[in-house]
């Protein structure tokens, strides 16, 4: 038994790691609105080590 984080927690100071490497993975606070209140929610990135065979290149900002 491991002292991972379960994948549902929210907690925004919970460290993640990628299950390939091991390298520590970023995290984005994005928000919504729950009976009129906004209610912070952090989105897990992908892995960004270029070695990692579950590496995802950064993909470019939508242009409006």
């Amino acid at each position: 038994m491991g002292e991972e984080a379960p994948r549902t927690t929210r907690d925004p100071l919970a460290e993640r790691h990628c299950p390939a490497c091991g390298e520590p993975l970023g995290t984005v606070a994005t928000r919504h609105k729950v009976l009129g209140a906004w209610v912070p929610e952090w989105e897990v990135q992908p892995c960004r080590n270029q070695d990692c065979p579950l590496y995802e290149s950064r993909k470019p900002l939508p242009r409006t």
